[in-house]
């Protein structure tokens, strides 16, 4: 067949050209947006500077949102902002594309940090929008800093019973669940397993997990030495749950409702794909950890949950934390 040479020779500018430049020029303007900038949206609060915490991550959860957001809430604080968290205009997993823009996701689970709403930093004079990646942290997943070792964690329990404010609907949701499955007298051993995608997936340079019979056996001994009548288990993997199902019977309780073989792949984007309701999934998991802070003793492994929980916790009589290095 004859070659038509000067479709071809269009189609080449085309992409070569204006297409390219079209298509720079979007990146640019992207690239933009998430960066850290400044603007003046109204006349009001000439006094105050708000800054407005972003994070450019689709499939983050609710933990990893909690303690990125922290450490942003920190850093305004201290050069004397007023923090606002925005989950409301850009896509997120809680956020349905048809609320994009009109509710904040981050206000389905939590208060804002100082009270102010997105609303406040629409009609102000001083507003920084923060950069949308994820910030240098404080050292999360040392075991070091999660016994307290460093002195380290005390700050960031301050900060978080003082900033991270559980919304009335949440407050509400980990009071009955708390209700309903524990009785006066219950004394409980909270456990965190993170499997699949760590277990089977071996992410490089996250801490390693307990395997299901490492995490069982210790459970089993903190649970005889520490006289705990029931086992709460939070885990998103079916093996670990079926597990500890066998090995602890009824003293076992969970609130989770649905469990994941794992399939490879992020569990998290996995997870997240396949609920209904984005909303009531990432409630779910908050209310789980919160019961795992309300436990009397913890053992788990080394992970954002677990790390949440430190932090909401008001204390636990006996701590486990497995220190199995990282994978490579």
């Amino acid at each position: 067949m004859k070659r038509n040479w000067v479709y071809e020779g269009i189609a080449y500018i085309w992409r070569n050209t204006l297409l390219k430049w079209y298509r720079n020029c979007r990146q640019r303007k992207t690239e933009r947006y998430w960066s850290e900038h400044k603007t003046k949206e109204g006349n009001k609060n000439p006094q105050d500077t708000f800054y407005v915490i972003r994070r450019r991550d689709i499939y983050c959860g609710l933990c990893s949102l909690l303690l990125t957001n922290l450490q942003r809430i920190s850093d305004a604080v201290n050069a004397g902002f007023i923090p606002v968290v925005d989950m409301q205009n850009s896509i997120n997993i809680y956020l349905p594309e048809n609320k994009i823009g009109k509710e904040n996701a981050w206000e389905y689970y939590f208060k804002q940090p100082m009270g102010y709403t997105l609303d406040a930093v629409y009609e102000s004079q001083n507003v920084i929008w923060g950069e949308g990646s994820v910030p240098l942290m404080f050292p999360y997943l040392d075991v070091n800093f999660l016994y307290g070792k460093t002195g380290e964690l005390e700050y960031w329990r301050k900060l978080t019973k003082k900033y991270i404010i559980l919304s009335d609907d949440a407050k509400e949701r980990v009071e009955q669940t708390y209700s309903r499955l524990f009785q006066s007298g219950d004394k409980v051993l909270g456990v965190k397993c993170r499997g699949t995608d760590y277990i089977k997936g071996k992410p490089k340079n996250h801490p390693i997990q307990p395997t299901i019979e490492q995490i069982i056996l210790k459970t089993k001994e903190i649970a005889e030495q520490r006289k705990c009548t029931k086992i709460f288990l939070a885990t998103e993997d079916r093996e670990y749950y079926q597990a500890f199902c066998e090995e602890f019977g009824d003293r076992l309780v969970s609130n989770k409702t649905q469990y994941l073989p794992y399939q490879g792949g992020s569990t998290g984007r996995e997870e997240y794909e396949r609920e209904h309701d984005n909303y009531e999934a990432g409630m779910e998991y908050l209310v789980t950890t919160m019961i795992l802070a309300k436990c009397n003793c913890l053992c788990a492994g080394c992970v954002s949950g677990t790390v949440m929980a430190l932090l909401l916790t008001e204390g636990y009589e006996y701590t486990y934390l497995f220190d199995l290095g990282i994978y490579e």
